[in-house]
C-alpha cells in the first residue's frame, strides 16, 4: 500500500493551496526555501527563486488558516485495506474453528484411550477368570508356511432360504469345521508357521436396512462374540503350529454408520477385534498380533520369504487391484488376497495371483434377491520357498 508524502501535492489540492501549505509549514515539514523551490518546479515546471517563496510567505494575510492536511488514501488503497480486514476476520474464525475441532479431537482421543485402557483391564481379568486352552505345540519337521483367509463371516445375520441356512448356532459349527480343516491340512503339509488374515466383514454390522432386519444381535454384541471366538480360534492354532501370526483389516460392514458417504475409514468396529485379541491372548508366547505398516486397510506379510498383500476389497476391482497396490506400495507381491465379493475366484495378473475368498455366511436374502449365490467356504494357501504351491477351498 502506497502512502503519499506530506511534501507532495495532494489529490484534492489546487496549486495555490499546495504553495500556501509548503511555505506556511516549512519548519514543520523540515524544508528549506531551496527545497520548496525545487518541489514547485517538479510539480509545475515553473522556475521560482528561493526569495520568491520567502517574500510570498510575508504577503499571506493569515498564517493560522493553512495547516498541514492529512494524507488521504486513494480509493483503491481503501478497498485494499477493507479486503484485508475481511480476510483477516475470515482467517480468525477459521483458526478458531480449527482450535475447537482440535480440542474436540484431543478430548475424544483422551476418552477413547481411557475407555480402551479400562476395557483392556476388563479383558485381562476375563483372561484370568477364563483362560484360553493352550498347550505348547510339538516341533514340526517341515518348513512350509500356510495362510488361512478369514473374511465375510457376517456374524449376527440370519438366513433361511433354499440355498443356505445361517444363524449364530450354524456360525459356531462352521468356525469349528474351519479350524479342524485348517489344522488337518497344515499337519498334512508339515506347516511350521501359520499366518491368519482377517480380511474384514467378520460381523454383519448395520450396513443396510435389510441386513439390520436379518440381524439377530446388535452390533456391539456381534463384536464381542466374534472377538472372543477369534481369540479361541487363534489359541487352538497356537497349540498346533510353532508360530502363529494374526493380521487384520477393516471391511465395509463393520463401519460405525450405515451411510457410506458419512463414514470415516478410521471409525470402524473392526478395530476392536485385533485389539481384543491382543489383550485376550497376550499370555500365549507363540502367537503374535501384527500391526499394519503401510495402511490400516492393507496387510503386508512375508510368507516363506514372499510378499503377500491382503485387503477387504470394497475399494478395489479384482482386475485392477494387483496393479494398483503394486504401484501404490512400491512392492511386488506373489499374491493379493481379498474378501468382499463372497465367491471363489483366482486369476494371475503379470505374475501376481489375485485370490478372492468366499464368505463363511453363504447366500443371504440380499444375495438371493440379486441372483448371486455362493457356497459358504474359506481358503487356505500353502507356501514354500518357491511360492504358493496349492489352495484349499474349505467348504463349510
Amino acid at each position: 500500500m502506497t502512502t503519499l508524502s506530506p511534501t507532495l501535492k495532494q489529490i484534492d489540492e489546487t496549486l495555490n493551496q499546495y504553495k500556501d501549505r509548503l511555505v506556511l509549514n516549512k519548519e514543520t515539514l523540515g524544508l528549506s526555501w531551496h527545497d520548496i523551490s525545487q518541489l514547485w518546479y517538479d510539480h509545475t515546471g515553473e522556475h521560482k527563486s528561493d526569495d520568491y517563496f520567502r517574500k510570498y510567505r510575508k504577503r499571506i494575510p493569515n498564517l493560522n488558516n493553512v495547516q498541514v492536511k492529512p494524507v488521504k488514501k486513494s480509493e483503491p488503497e481503501s478497498n485494499d485495506i477493507q479486503d484485508k480486514i475481511i480476510q483477516f476476520e475470515k482467517t480468525k474464525y477459521q483458526v478458531q474453528d480449527q482450535k475447537r475441532e482440535f480440542r474436540n479431537l484431543i478430548r475424544n482421543d483422551a476418552r477413547f484411550d481411557h475407555l480402551k485402557d479400562e476395557l483392556f483391564k476388563a479383558v485381562k481379568e476375563v483372561a484370568l477368570l477364563k483362560p484360553l486352552n493352550w498347550r505348547r505345540p510339538y516341533q514340526s519337521n517341515g518348513n512350509k508356511e500356510a495362510l488361512v483367509l478369514f473374511s465375510d463371516w457376517h456374524y449376527g445375520i440370519e438366513s433361511d432360504n433354499f440355498f443356505n441356512k445361517f444363524n449364530p448356532d450354524i456360525f459356531h459349527d462352521r468356525v469349528k469345521e474351519l479350524v479342524h480343516k485348517t489344522i488337518e491340512y497344515g499337519k498334512l503339509h508339515g506347516v511350521k508357521k501359520l499366518h491368519v488374515f482377517n480380511l474384514g466383514d467378520i460381523v454383519s454390522g448395520i450396513l443396510h436396512v435389510s441386513v439390520r432386519v436379518q440381524n439377530s444381535e446388535d452390533i456391539i454384541s456381534q463384536v464381542k462374540v466374534v472377538s472372543e471366538v477369534m481369540s479361541e480360534v487363534l489359541a487352538k492354532f497356537a497349540s498346533e503350529f510353532e508360530e502363529v501370526k494374526f493380521y487384520s483389516v477393516r471391511g465395509n460392514h463393520d463401519r460405525v454408520t450405515s451411510n457410506k458417504h458419512d463414514a470415516i475409514s478410521k471409525e470402524s468396529f473392526a478395530d476392536i477385534v485385533p485389539w481384543f485379541v491382543q489383550a485376550r491372548t497376550n499370555q500365549i508366547p507363540n502367537l503374535e498380533v501384527m500391526n499394519n505398516t503401510y495402511d490400516d486397510e492393507m496387510i503386508v506379510a512375508e510368507v516363506s520369504g514372499h510378499t503377500v498383500i491382503g485387503t477387504h476389497g470394497h475399494k478395489d476391482k479384482v482386475s485392477e487391484v494387483a496393479q494398483n497396490l503394486t504401484v501404490m506400495l512400491k512392492l511386488f507381491p506373489v499374491a493379493v488376497c481379498m474378501g468382499h465379493y463372497h465367491h471363489n475366484w483366482e486369476k494371475e495378473f503379470n505374475g501376481i495371483d489375485v485370490i478372492v475368498n468366499p464368505s463363511l455366511s453363504g447366500t443371504d436374502e440380499y444375495a438371493r434377491d440379486i441372483r448371486k449365490i455362493s457356497k459358504p467356504a474359506q481358503k487356505m494357501l500353502i507356501f514354500d520357498e518357491t511360492g504358493q504351491i496349492c489352495t484349499y477351498k474349505i467348504l463349510l
